[in-house]
């Protein structure tokens, strides 16, 4: 029988990404060999510690208040064991602020800044990124465009995903972030609805590399 079926979960983790089927390890896994990630920021992560099991050092920031408890618990420590893929012994932090506010965590410090469904990351966390450092985002919130706009970053490739299985391309980028009305991106809008604009080719997440 395989033991992994006798791993006791954190509740939250459970009910929030395995049972919706959401974990998205796999993206993780691909990020951190392709761009050999040793360490990541993931603002409104909410307790989505699936980067934990791939990157040894992860920071995590939130204001969900369920948050401390769950970062706080050694059962999250102790499942993050079990699952890790590398043979050091994982470092988490957790700051339960709002990530628009200061982090304490020290400027270009970051090889990897998540931004996933929890707004304006890169412009409020780029500041965390190392140089030539890699953002991955979507566009959910509208970050993405912001991101495609800012000089500070270039766009690298894209991450499509099929189910659960992901996959970084870097073909064709300069077909994406065509709007459908063929006018430019509305950034203005983008920031008033905190909406993504509709596009005529989309991916999952995009890549950035900060300048």
């Amino acid at each position: 029988m395989d033991d992994s079926s006798m791993i006791k979960i954190p509740n939250l983790y459970n009910e929030y990404f395995i049972k919706k089927n959401d974990e998205r390890s796999e993206l993780f896994n691909i990020l951190s060999d392709t761009f050999n990630i040793k360490n990541g920021l993931y603002p409104g992560s909410f307790v989505h510690i699936t980067p934990s099991f791939f990157i040894s050092q992860m920071v995590y920031v939130d204001t969900d208040k369920r948050c401390n408890n769950f970062f706080s618990d050694k059962l999250t420590r102790d499942y993050i064991i079990r699952k890790k893929t590398y043979s050091e012994s994982p470092e988490i932090r957790f700051h339960h602020t709002d990530f628009t506010s200061n982090i304490n965590e020290k400027a270009e410090s970051f090889d990897l800044l998540i931004s996933l469904y929890s707004g304006f990351i890169s412009k409020y966390c780029k500041k965390y990124l190392k140089k030539t450092g890699v953002l991955i985002a979507n566009n959910s919130h509208g970050d993405a465009s912001l991101a495609f706009l800012d000089k500070s970053f270039k766009m690298i490739g894209v991450i499509k995903r099929y189910g659960n299985h992901f996959k970084i391309s870097d073909k064709d980028l300069s077909t994406y972030f065509k709007t459908k009305t063929g006018k430019p991106i509305d950034i203005k809008k983008i920031k008033k609805t905190i909406r993504g604009s509709g596009f005529t080719k989309v991916a999952y997440a995009y890549i950035f590399k900060k300048a």
